[in-house]
């Protein structure tokens, strides 16, 4: 999951064009031409006729070098911009312009200023459209006949940064040629061999060869068959991601999935010849038919296959996702995120202008006109910036241009950065957040230390439970310390980004992997161990993922050269070289993923297998393979498996049961395997939930064979209790999957789960406005959440013996200094869930429960003192019918010796009885608290008397009585 962090940097066109005027502000540039015969028409707005010294000149006046554009390669590495009358070609590290073409002020006249650029696919070439309905075709060319790259090195003035070691290409944008689109142009996107273009007048569809070529093939909206209205123009597309599947929204406010097969000749090359629509075929999946609101009009699209979802952006600012159905074609409406409720703007709309999915398909960022960019989770959690900051104030005092609003935005390679460019077309900036992002395959790790890592541009954030020494002390967010682990630079310079992470189990080493090689790290040493062979560090990539058994690092890898899967395992106290390797398997497909629980590891390949080894023991590593099997039937697809977690639990029969945890295309499920006869392994499996960005299985605090299943689905965070324990058979696993779970609301994002001391932890966004440049900074908050009340409310709830139950749970952190914060929680909000209907002692009241529970425990009188305090009087009657009379409780507390709980009921008994009493009741307590000698309790008592009576004719009273009894 991705935070914005720090401040967003400035990237600059080129040094401003744009004249001073006396008071600092921005002058209109100018640009004076020639007078050209032309046939287009050019707005008189933007042309002045100037007949000075007989020359007659026409002045376009224009943004100058304002950034009208901009788009991303497949990969991230290469980006374009276009202002009105040049194109840059960016790299992205080290980032900077490294080719620029200019037009010239004929072709400026003659077709119109720059207006939007696309990528080929394959990056090999660019498309410009203009204001008069030109396509410029450029090609991308490598200066060096071998791509020869300029290399930068480390000198001692100064280090590489992340990824500048590799250099960058020598490349230079060149003009092929120019193609009029005379019906005018409403979008476009690139295929691999195509350019496919929406034109206006007539509305039709185009496809014209990159090359060049004559043979364009046209086809009018009127013919195509699967639309439900034939007189609607195409006002936006989408390319699926290395697919030719394409998303047209419509001038209706439709969105249709399109495909596009072509007639093939008897020759077997494609027809030339006019298409009459058979060629196109869809479905509308977006926009009902009767009563459709325009404000839910789709604008723009964007797919995220790595989930099999679709984001639909709309007039009216919102946005809708899709899902792939089980059917193929199917999509159907998944969930909202519901910007214009999160934002503290009014009602008035503000439609979507862009949309990217990152390359993992985890987040979401969003681009609207007027307002902040914002990014999502792929369930519909808002990252940044969190709903609880003031939009609109927040605005008002910065002065970065793109929290005003953003034209267009997309993720740059590696997913550390959102390149946003903003709504102020003058600009010839565009601005780089800087983001933190958490690698999914660590959240599901089994340990007996909860963990979590965050990944920065050079850094990484450890956290582990096993670093702290008390455990019980307090529930502050300040006290969760993150560790901050420096990447070195002569790694990430050549190896950057960081593609996978781990930590041990105990939370003392942790392991990297970038672009090639690996590394790791000491956490008590603080020292990292590298490759001493450059060729060798670079002869081979991690895939799949890295894990640690005991002191053993296990990788994934693939070889460069002769792209051969392995499975490589290294010896942490040996150097890192090919010349350590202890062990090495290789496999026919790529690793897509591993997991390590105790001696058990799960390999899973790109051919949809997994693999079960036995690892042996740390001192003796001996691999063997214990059984493999193909996914077929539950996994679609590789890329769609995005984790795999193995757990091994005693059985009642005394062996080992396996378990098998995958996380497949959002979806959670159990996996079990049985053994036949003919040595084959078959796998019986069961859904459990869908829509899951992230899961986690602990162990209990007091059960070592105990585990819990948690899942976040962008909304809530569920939990499954004891699934994988000896009662979890195939019966009980299905009612665990339908019923037996709960649900909590968090106000952030969970990243670990902490069961030893009942609480979740988080992170959440923040942003403070840096003076006096009045510049946006981003930081990220770390957040708590109390779980114990909502365990033990469920398990009162829904266990028969859940008193006993909820006792054997809690008294493992009755310890803990929050432990009676959590009591008093669970007190309160079952009491306001069941005083309104008066439900009382009778069958499926929770709070009678509720309070025998309590009353196992000392802190009882206290937790319900101060539940009562912090309740509406209206309520008290209810508890107290409940709980008892608060005069008898007082009175326990007086038998008991808790002489401040005590007190505390005074201001319960002095609201609900004569004036009288109280003070009988206070005399009696001060006596008490004169004999032990507490004088700052007896002070509070003394005030308490003399704020019931101001005259202190009450206070003279009960001093004299105590003064009698004490003679």
């Amino acid at each position: 999951m991705y935070w914005a962090t720090g401040s967003a940097r400035v990237l600059a066109v080129e040094p401003s064009l744009l004249k001073r005027s006396s008071d600092g502000e921005d002058e209109e540039l100018e640009l004076v031409l020639p007078v050209i015969a032309s046939d287009h028409n050019i707005s008189s707005n933007d042309i002045e006729t100037n007949t000075q010294n007989g020359i007659q000149s026409r002045i376009i006046k224009g943004t100058g070098s304002g950034i009208v554009d901009m788009a991303r390669n497949e990969q991230g590495s290469l980006w374009a911009t276009i202002t009105r009358e040049s194109i840059q070609l960016w790299v992205h590290r080290p980032v900077g312009v490294i080719s620029k073409v200019v037009r010239t002020p004929k072709s400026l006249l003659d077709h119109g200023a720059n207006q939007r650029v696309l990528w080929k696919p394959d990056s090999t070439m660019l498309v410009v459209v203009t204001e008069q309905s030109f396509l410029h075709l450029y090609k991308v060319v490598s200066q060096g006949n071998d791509g020869t790259r300029y290399q930068l090195t480390n000198s001692k003035s100064y280090a590489l940064g992340p990824g500048e070691g590799v250099g960058f290409p020598d490349l230079s944008i060149k003009f092929k040629m120019t193609i009029k689109m005379d019906a005018g142009v409403s979008s476009l996107i690139g295929l691999d061999s195509d350019i496919v273009v929406a034109t206006v007048n007539p509305p039709a569809v185009q496809l014209i060869p990159w090359m060049g070529k004559v043979d364009v093939k046209t086809c009018l909206i009127r013919h195509l068959n699967f639309l439900l209205d034939k007189s609607v123009k195409i006002v936006a597309m989408s390319r699926f991601p290395k697919s030719t599947t394409q998303t047209w929204c419509m001038s209706d406010g439709k969105a249709y999935i399109v495909y596009y097969t072509p007639n093939i000749s008897e020759t077997g090359s494609p027809s030339s010849i006019p298409s009459n629509g058979d060629s196109w075929y869809g479905f509308c999946f977006h926009g009902n038919p009767e009563g459709f609101d325009m404000q839910d009009a789709g604008v723009v699209a964007a797919s995220n296959p790595e989930y099999s979802l679709l984001a639909i952006g709309t007039r009216g600012g919102d946005v809708r996702i899709f899902k792939s159905g089980e059917h193929a074609g199917q999509w159907v409406f998944s969930h909202k995120l519901p910007l214009k409720e999160s934002q503290g703007y009014n009602s008035t709309h503000d439609k979507i202008l862009s949309l990217a999915w990152n390359s993992d398909g985890t987040a979401l960022a969003i681009g609207q006109g007027s307002r902040c960019p914002s990014i999502w989770s792929v369930f519909g959690r808002r990252l940044f910036p969190s709903a609880a900051h003031d939009i609109p104030i927040l605005k008002n005092a910065s002065e970065d241009p793109y929290l005003q609003g953003s034209r267009t935005l997309f993720w740059s390679a590696g997913n550390m950065e959102l390149i946003v460019l903003g709504a102020d077309d003058s600009s010839s900036n565009i601005y780089t957040i800087p983001c933190a992002k958490v690698i999914p395959s660590v959240q599901n790790h089994l340990s007996s230390a909860p963990q979590c890592l965050l990944h920065l541009n050079d850094r990484l954030l450890v956290y582990s439970e096993g670093h702290r020494q008390d455990v019980s002390s307090t529930i502050n967010p300040d006290t969760f310390v993150w560790n901050n682990v420096m990447v070195p630079a002569v790694y990430l310079s050549d190896n950057w980004p960081i593609r996978y992470s781990c930590l041990s189990h105990d939370g003392h080493f942790l392991a990297i992997a970038g672009r090639r090689g690996l590394a790791h790290y000491n956490l008590h040493s603080c020292r990292w161990r590298l490759f001493g062979n450059w060729q060798q560090e670079q002869s081979f990539r991690c895939q799949g993922g890295l894990a640690w058994f005991k002191n053993i690092l296990i990788a994934g890898c693939e070889t460069i050269e002769d792209k051969r899967s392995e499975l490589r395992l290294y010896q942490r106290e040996n150097n890192l070289d090919n010349n350590d390797i202890i062990f090495t398997e290789q496999f026919e497909s790529r690793i897509a993923h591993i997991s390590v629980w105790r001696s058990s590891l799960l390999v899973y390949t790109s051919n949809n297998t997994l693999y079960c080894y036995s690892l042996g023991s740390a001192k003796r590593v001996d691999l063997q393979l214990i059984w493999k099997t193909s996914l077929k039937d539950i996994v679609e697809s590789p890329t769609l498996l995005k984790s795999v977690s193995i757990l091994t639990s005693q059985s009642p029969d005394g062996n080992d049961a396996t378990h098998i945890t995958l996380l497949v295309d959002g979806k959670v499920y159990f996996l079990r395997p049985e053994f036949l006869s003919d040595g084959n392994v078959r796998l019986s499996f069961r859904q459990i939930t869908d829509k899951v960005e992230y899961y986690w299985i602990t162990r209990s605090a007091h059960d070592n064979n105990d585990y819990s299943l948690w899942v976040f689905n962008g909304k809530t965070l569920k939990m499954w209790w004891n699934v994988f324990g000896p009662g979890s058979s195939e019966m009980s696993l299905a009612t665990f999957a339908k019923h037996n779970f709960l649900e909590m609301d968090l106000e952030f994002y969970p990243l670990a789960i902490l069961p030893e001391r009942g609480i979740v932890l988080g992170l959440e966004p923040e942003i403070a406005i840096h003076k006096p440049k009045s510049i946006a900074m981003f930081k990220m908050a770390t957040k708590t959440h109390l779980f114990l009340q909502t365990i033990l409310r469920h398990v009162l709830t829904h266990n028969v013996d859940g008193e006993w139950e909820a006792y054997e749970f809690a008294k493992h952190y009755q310890d803990l200094g929050y432990f009676g914060h959590a009591l008093e929680i669970l007190l309160h909000n079952v009491l306001e869930d069941e005083a309104e209907s008066g439900i009382g002692f009778e069958e499926g009241a929770v709070l009678p429960r509720v309070v025998n529970f309590l009353q196992q425990f000392p802190h009882y009188l206290d937790v319900i003192v101060s539940c009562a305090r912090k309740t509406e009087v209206a309520l008290w009657e209810y508890l107290f019918s409940i709980v008892g009379a608060p005069k008898e409780l007082f009175e326990q507390c007086l038998a008991a010796d808790q002489l401040k709980t005590a007190t505390s009921y005074l201001l319960i008994l002095h609201t609900l009885e004569p004036l009288q009493t109280t003070s009988q009741d206070t005399v009696r307590l001060l006596e008490k608290t004169l004999q032990s000698e507490d004088y700052e309790l007896c002070k509070e008592l003394v005030r308490f008397l003399n704020s019931i009576d101001s005259t202190g004719a009450t206070l003279q009273q009960a001093l004299s009585m105590v003064s009698v009894t004490s003679a």
